[in-house]
Formats: C-alpha cells, sequence, structure tokens
C-alpha cells in the first residue's frame, strides 16, 4: 500500500461520514457502503475516465482506510464511555450519601413533632378539663340562679300572691314562655314539698289556670286558621307540661273525623252495589268498594294538607302525625273494613275473600302514599319522648303497625288459608260436581262406578253445601221410566249450564269452558295469596293449591271419566264406544291447560324456593304421568274394539256375494253392504280421532288401524268363491277401501293396498291373460304359491286348469315348506313351519312393514303362515 498516493487518501466526503452523528440513528449497512463506494467510483472516472477498466484496489485501500477510521473512532467513544461510568458512579456514591444524611435529619423532625403533639395533647386535655370545670360551674350557677327564683315565687305563693308571675305571663310570647317553665318547676317542687298545703294549692291552681288560657289561645287560633300563634301556644305547652292536651284538642277537633263521624252507620245509608259480583267465580273481581275508595281519597287529602301544618306548628310534628294517623286508622278504616268483611261474609267466602285482597291491596297503596306525604326531613325535627305521649316511632313504623293491626285478625297463623281452601272446595266442588251427577245418571254406569261417583260427590257436598242430584243418592235406575226421566233431567240441566257437555254418543264431560274456570279461580286465589301472605308462607299455601286442584281435576274428573270409559270398552261386546276419544281430547286438552298455568302462574313464584319447587313439579309431573298411563290404556283399548267391530262387520259378508247374478251386480255397483259398513265405521273413527289426537299420535293410530284393516282384507278374501261378475265387486270393494285409507295420507299404507288393489285384479282378469298380470307391479315380487289361496276362489280354477297354467300346486307348496322346516322340527318339537312373506325382501316399503309386523300372528294369519 502506498499511503503517499493522494489517490488513496480519503475524500472529505468520505470522512464527514465517518463521525458519530453518522451512527445515532438506525444506519443501512448498504446505504452506508454505497456512499462510500460511489466517492470511490467518482475519483476512479477523473483519473482513468470511461474507458478505464475496473481496478478494485482503489475500492480496497479505500475501505482499508475507512475501517481504520471506524477503528480509532471506537477507541474514542469507548474511552469517553469509561470516563462518562466512573463519573456515575462517583456521582451515585454522593447521592446515597445525601439520602442517608437527610433520612437521618428527617428521623429526627419526626421525633420532633411526635414529642410536640404529645404535648399539644396534654395541654388540650387540661383545657378540656377545665371548660368542663367552667360548664358545670355555669350550670350550677344556672341552677342555683333558677333555684333562688323558684323559691321566691314559691315564697309569693305562701303568702297568697303570684303578681310576679301573673305579670310575666303577660308579658307577651317571650314572657308566657318563662312563665310556663316556671310554672312547671313550681308545680315539680309543690309536689315535693308535702308541709305547705297552701302553697301548693295556689300553684296548683294557677298551672289549671295557666293551661287553660293558653288551651283557649291555641283554639282560638285553630279557628281562625293562625299557625303562627298555633305554633306559639304549642311551643308554650309542649314546655309546660309536653303538649299532650295541644295534640288532643288539635286532632280530636279534625274536621276529618267530624265530618266522617257518620260512617259507622254506612251499612244502613248504603248497602254497597259492588257486592253484587263478588260471589260469581265466572265474572272477574270486581274493583275496590268505592266507599272504601273514596275514604281512602279523604284520608290522602287530609294528610297530604296536616303535614306541613304539623311541622309548622307542633315541636314534635312526628309525635302528632303519628297520634293523627293513629286515630285515623283506629276510628275510620278499621270501622270500615270490619264493616266492608263482615257484610261480604254473609254473602260467600268467595265474596269475602276477594274484599279481604282488594281492601289489603288499597290499604298497602295508602300506607304508601302516606309515607311520601310524611316525610322524614319535614316531621322528624325532635324524636325525643313527650310527657303523656309515649312514641319515639317514626311515621313510616307507625304505619306498618297500624297496617299490621289491621290485618291481623284475618291472615294471622293459617286463617286466610283456611278460608281460602273452603273457597275453593266450593268452587271446585260445584264445577266437578254438574259432571258426576250426569256420569250418575247414565243408565249403563257399572254399581262399583256407580258407589264410586256417589262416594266422591259425597264428599264435595259436605264440604260445599252442594244439593246432589236425586240419582246421586239413589240405586241405579232399573227400568225405562226411570232412565227416561233421568235423561230428560239432565237435558234440562245442559240447557242451565255450560260446565258439562254431552259428546255424539251420549257420553258426559266437562266443557272446556269449565276447566278454564277452575284455572281461572285458581289463578285467582294465588293472586290473593301472594297479597296477603309473606313470600315463605305464600309459597306453602301455593303448594296446598296446587295439591287441591290436581286433586279436582285429577281423582274427582278425568280418573274417573277414564276408569268409566275403560269400563265400558271392557263390557261392550259390539260397536265400540267412540265416546273415547273425547275423554282421551278432554284429558289432553286438560293436561296442556293444567301445564301452561303451572307456567304462567305458579312457576315465577316458585323459582327462587328449590324445595317447593321440586314438590310441586312432582305433584305434577306424577299428575300428567298417570294420565298419559290411562290414555294409552284407552288407546289400546279403542283399537281392540275397533279391529274386533270391523272384523265382525266383514263377518257379514255373505257367502254369494261374490257369485252374483247379473241383475246382483247392478244392485251391488256402490259395493257390498259390508264393504259399506267398514268404510262409514272407519271414517267414524277417523272423524273421533283426529279431533282427539295429533302429530305422531294420530299417526301412529292410524297405522295401527290401517295394518289391522288390511291384514283382515287379506285373510277376508280367501274365504269366498268369485265369479267374474262377483270380481267386478271386489274391485269395487278394494277400490272403495284403497279411496278410504288415502284419507290416512300414510304413504306406507298407501303401498300396501295398492297391493290390495293389484291382488283384487286376479279375481277378474281372463284366465289367458293372468299370467302376464302376476307379472306386473307388486304381484311380479312375489312367490306365485302364496297367491295360491286367493287363485283358489276363483271359480273357473278347476275349469280353467289355473294350477297347471301357472306351474303352481298346494300339495308342492306344503312339501316344499315340510322339506324346508323338517330338520328344525326334529330339534324343536315346538317349532312352526316359517314360510315366506307374502312381500319380497327387495322392497323397502314392504321390508319396514316386515319389521313392523315380524311378530304380528294376525298378519301371518292373513296368509296361512303361521
Amino acid at each position: 500500500m502506498t499511503s503517499n498516493n493522494p489517490f488513496y487518501e480519503l475524500s472529505p466526503d468520505i470522512k464527514s461520514l465517518l463521525n458519530v452523528e453518522t451512527f445515532r440513528e438506525n444506519v443501512s449497512t448498504t446505504d452506508f457502503v454505497e456512499k462510500i463506494s460511489t466517492g470511490v467510483i467518482e475519483q476512479m472516472k477523473e483519473i482513468g475516465g470511461n474507458t478505464a477498466a475496473f481496478d478494485p484496489k482503489p475500492f480496497i485501500r479505500t475501505f482499508e482506510g475507512v475501517i481504520e477510521e471506524l477503528h480509532q473512532l471506537k477507541i474514542r467513544l469507548q474511552e469517553q464511555c469509561n470516563e462518562l461510568e466512573s463519573s456515575t458512579r462517583t456521582a451515585e456514591k454522593e447521592y446515597r450519601q445525601n439520602v442517608g444524611d437527610l433520612h437521618g435529619a428527617f428521623a429526627d423532625v419526626y421525633r420532633s413533632y411526635d414529642s410536640l403533639e404529645g404535648r399539644i395533647g396534654e395541654v388540650g386535655k387540661t383545657a378540656i378539663r377545665i371548660g368542663e370545670q367552667l360548664e358545670t360551674i355555669d350550670k350550677e350557677r344556672s341552677k342555683a340562679s333558677e333555684s333562688r327564683d323558684i323559691i321566691e315565687y314559691f315564697m309569693e305563693f305562701q303568702d297568697g300572691s303570684s303578681e310576679r308571675l301573673d305579670s310575666l305571663v303577660q308579658g307577651g310570647e317571650e314572657g308566657q314562655l318563662k312563665a310556663a317553665i316556671v310554672a312547671r318547676r313550681l308545680n315539680a317542687v309543690a309536689k315535693e314539698v308535702d308541709n305547705d298545703a297552701r302553697a301548693r294549692i295556689a300553684i296548683e291552681k294557677f298551672c289549671e289556670s295557666f293551661e287553660k288560657e293558653i288551651l283557649e289561645e291555641f283554639n282560638k287560633a285553630y279557628a281562625e286558621r293562625e299557625p303562627h300563634h298555633m305554633a306559639h301556644c304549642a311551643k308554650v305547652l309542649s314546655e309546660f307540661n309536653g303538649g299532650a292536651s295541644c295534640v288532643q284538642i288539635y286532632v280530636n277537633q279534625h274536621e276529618f273525623f267530624m265530618s266522617n263521624m257518620a260512617m259507622e252507620d254506612a251499612e244502613q245509608v248504603r248497602e254497597s252495589e259492588d257486592n253484587a259480583n263478588l260471589s260469581d267465580p265466572n265474572l272477574p273481581p270486581p274493583e275496590v268498594d268505592t266507599s272504601l275508595v273514596k275514604l281512602y281519597d279523604d284520608i290522602r287529602i287530609t294528610v297530604r294538607k296536616e303535614a306541613k301544618i304539623i311541622s309548622d306548628v307542633f315541636p314534635q310534628p312526628a309525635t302528632v302525625m303519628q297520634v293523627l294517623l293513629q286515630r285515623i286508622f283506629a276510628q275510620s278504616i278499621q270501622n270500615h273494613i270490619e264493616l266492608l268483611l263482615s257484610r261480604s261474609e254473609k254473602c260467600s267466602d268467595l265474596a269475602y275473600l276477594r274484599t279481604l285482597a282488594s281492601t289489603h291491596a288499597e290499604t298497602k297503596r295508602l300506607i304508601e302514599n302516606l309515607k311520601f306525604y310524611c316525610d322524614k326531613e319535614l316531621l322528624l325535627k325532635d324524636a325525643a319522648d313527650i310527657n303523656g305521649l309515649v312514641t319515639t316511632a317514626s311515621p313510616d313504623e307507625t304505619l306498618d303497625r297500624c297496617m299490621d293491626d289491621l290485618f291481623v285478625p284475618y291472615i294471622e297463623g293459617d286463617r286466610y288459608l283456611k278460608k281460602e281452601e273452603e273457597s275453593l272446595r266450593k268452587l271446585f266442588g260445584n264445577i266437578v260436581s254438574q259432571f258426576l251427577n250426569a256420569m250418575q245418571q247414565r243408565k249403563i254406569i257399572s254399581a262399583r262406578n256407580q258407589s264410586v261417583l256417589t262416594r266422591t260427590l259425597n264428599q264435595i257436598s259436605s264440604t260445599s253445601g252442594i244439593i246432589m242430584s236425586p240419582s246421586a243418592s239413589s240405586p241405579l235406575l232399573s227400568d225405562t221410566a226411570n232412565a227416561q226421566s233421568s235423561a230428560d233431567q239432565f237435558g234440562r240441566d245442559r240447557k242451565n249450564s255450560n260446565v258439562v257437555f254431552v259428546d255424539e254418543n251420549g257420553f258426559c264431560l266437562l266443557a272446556s269452558d269449565a276447566i278454564l274456570r277452575i284455572l281461572n279461580i285458581h289463578a285467582e286465589a294465588i293472586i290473593r295469596c301472594v297479597e296477603l301472605e309473606d313470600a315463605q308462607e305464600s309459597l306453602d299455601s301455593l303448594k296446598k293449591m296446587f295439591s287441591m286442584l290436581i286433586d279436582f281435576i285429577g281423582q274427582k274428573y278425568l280418573d274417573i271419566a277414564m276408569d268409566e270409559m275403560l269400563e265400558i270398552l271392557n263390557n261392550k261386546k259390539d260397536q265400540p264406544d267412540l265416546s273415547s276419544f273425547s275423554v282421551i281430547k278432554s284429558s289432553v286438552d286438560t293436561m296442556q291447560l293444567v301445564q301452561k298455568h303451572f307456567e304462567l302462574a305458579i312457576l315465577p313464584l316458585v323459582t327462587s324456593a328449590p324445595s317447593i319447587h321440586r314438590d310441586i313439579l312432582a305433584t305434577k309431573n306424577t299428575f300428567m304421568a298417570k294420565l298419559e298411563r290411562k290414555i294409552n290404556d284407552l288407546l289400546q283399548k279403542s283399537i281392540e274394539g275397533i279391529m274386533h267391530w270391523l272384523g265382525e262387520i266383514l263377518t257379514r259378508q255373505k257367502k254369494n256375494d261374490f257369485r252374483p247374478k247379473d241383475e246382483e251386480v247392478a244392485l251391488m255397483s256402490i259395493g257390498t253392504q259390508p264393504c259399506m259398513q267398514s268404510i262409514e265405521f272407519v271414517t267414524k273413527v277417523f272423524r273421533s280421532a283426529s279431533s282427539a289426537l295429533q302429530g305422531k299420535n294420530f299417526e301412529a293410530f292410524l297405522r295401527h288401524i290401517g295394518n289391522g284393516f288390511h291384514s283382515m282384507l287379506l285373510e277376508h278374501f280367501k274365504k269366498f268363491y268369485v265369479t267374474p261378475a262377483g270380481g267386478l265387486l271386489v274391485t269395487k270393494d278394494v277400490a272403495k277401501y284403497q279411496e278410504l285409507i288415502k284419507m290416512f295420507k300414510i304413504p306406507a299404507l298407501d303401498e300396501r293396498f295398492e297391493m290390495l288393489r293389484q291382488l283384487g285384479n286376479i279375481f277378474v282378469v281372463k284366465p289367458e291373460i293372468l299370467k302376464s298380470i302376476l307379472s306386473e307391479g307388486y304381484l311380479a315380487r312375489l312367490d306365485p304359491s302364496l297367491l295360491y289361496p286367493y287363485l283358489e276362489r276363483r271359480t273357473d280354477f278347476k275349469s280353467a286348469k289355473l294350477d297347471r297354467l301357472l306351474g303352481i300346486s298346494m300339495d308342492d307348496t306344503i312339501e316344499h315348506a315340510e322339506a324346508a322346516t323338517g330338520s328344525q322340527r326334529k330339534n324343536d318339537p315346538k317349532a312352526k313351519t316359517q314360510r315366506r312373506s307374502l312381500f319380497v325382501n327387495d322392497n323397502e316399503v314392504l321390508r319396514d312393514i316386515m319389521r313392523n309386523y315380524s311378530s304380528n300372528r294376525d298378519f301371518f294369519s292373513a296368509f296361512n303362515l303361521s
């Protein structure tokens, strides 16, 4: 490297980059190198021009110089850092030393302040003791001065003179106030000094005269509406004897009590029109009695007006307001409520309970209004006791106590709940007894159920005073005249009541309106319970009232109705009673109404009480589960009865119905008689069931009926010989059956009856085309041997040699079946021959039906397969 060559000296531009300022912020290495390289390239251009070959040495030498400069810069910076670190350590050491010195100084200051505070405290205690001593001395001096004055006044009364005190009384408001204080003290001294009767008598006489004079002034100011002078008189009397006489005069002469003196004779003056609807459970509870509303409005106006006057006039306004409120409640409100309750109790328990609840609610609203008017900040100027009036309670406490005193006699303990339960028994019993009476008037009721109904009616009538129907306490009607008489009586009862309805088959049930009426009565009772009882008591009462509701709706109505219907279905051998669907509908509707009632009226009140919630929920669920089991039993018995009756109808098919003469075909063009009767009966069943069942339940019921009827028809058509003309009747009957089943709107049943229609065609077609018919549709999927029982019913079976034509033989079928099951019979003597079903396994719909009926003996018996 030739250091003397100026070309290798770093240019000023490059040197300007090699300083600390360049590296203070984030520096890009690429930009830094590029700046240095740019300067080298410019120098090369000045020396060699653009055509010179590239020479790397200038770059190498330049960067070596840059690196050397950067190294020197690093050394200088490191030296500076070392110097700064040394200076920092020295400064930190000095700072710590200063902090330590200051800490010691502050500790000395704190100790000085503690010592000064202790000295100040001792001085303060001394000053307090001195102040207390001075205050005691001042009080003693004042007492001594007052005692001297009292002694002087007393000695004057001993001498028979009261001029000084009389002049004090005549000295204006301030003199009267001072005279009241002196007279009170003189009276107290006279009672303690027994050896001077003359002075005592004179003092008592003066006190009576003084009190009478001030009361007269108060009365005059009260009459002239002068609150300022009333306040002065009240203050004077308060200082004299507590002001009890002044308060009594103010309350006794209040215009409110003077104008309401006639309320005690209200029963003779007014028979309230509000009582007319109180006893009718079908009508909503009337509003609060208008006379009570008017009384409470007057009380609100009076208290709102008097609150300000009492606060301005009396030194202890809270006490005066308490006396006024107690007088209002004891004299006006209590008497009026007793009058309303005694009058309503003569009407009915419901009228009494409605009056009690409405009165309680209206009184509670009154209490809240009065609390607002009696503002504590306005009235509680002085909570001290007043001589003659024992009270330290606020107006709010007084009002709450008055409220309790009013209604405790009616709701204390279980008095209210017993009354409510008695009312519910009467109201529920009145509704349910009409159903029980109607049930007893049915001649078909068994003696066992008659006793159950009679016993239930007796229980209801013993608690509710209901008069049973004549048949309720007499033996079953045994002759036609008595039966007709009961029917006529029941018809007259129906016209006068919408509680009981009779379905088209003559079965008696409670109308939906009657159930709603029961639930409305129960909901109203719940509202009263919440209004009149506290939270815990109301929860226990809700539990008892809900159990009573379940007892009447469940045991005294639905259980009896369903048990009666089950008895009818078990004993009936002819056409089944479709009233079972009316019973099911009534049961389902009632369950839904009870559930909705539980959700709306019960659940919101018991969610905060887990134990009560659990018990009520268990009661409801037990009720629901029991009803569901009985509904299932009713449905099962109904299905059995329906299928039995369909079988009875099909047995009415005459032997020659399908071998008619030519003229008979025209007469039977609409279908055979058993066919029309079956369709009419199934249609009636469908309509009855559709009104009682819904959704999947309705579909499952129709499946049972449709599948069972299909199996019956398969067995039915194997019993009759069919001529070609009779085949037309078969197809007409099958077409009507198929049209009937389409009403069910169940695709699986439509498939079954479509197969039945195709099966019916084998009775119509000519022998020569029978083979082609059997090779189409559902019939093509069947083993021909399974069709043998139907083909054999054709009258031309032998003449047309259909077995040879189709290549089937019953003997061959039996031998084939016995060979297939021979080994099974050897192993199991009870084993039965297993044959193929009419439906083949490659059809999804048919496989589904096979699964549903694989254990149904009636289904297999239709094909002689079991």
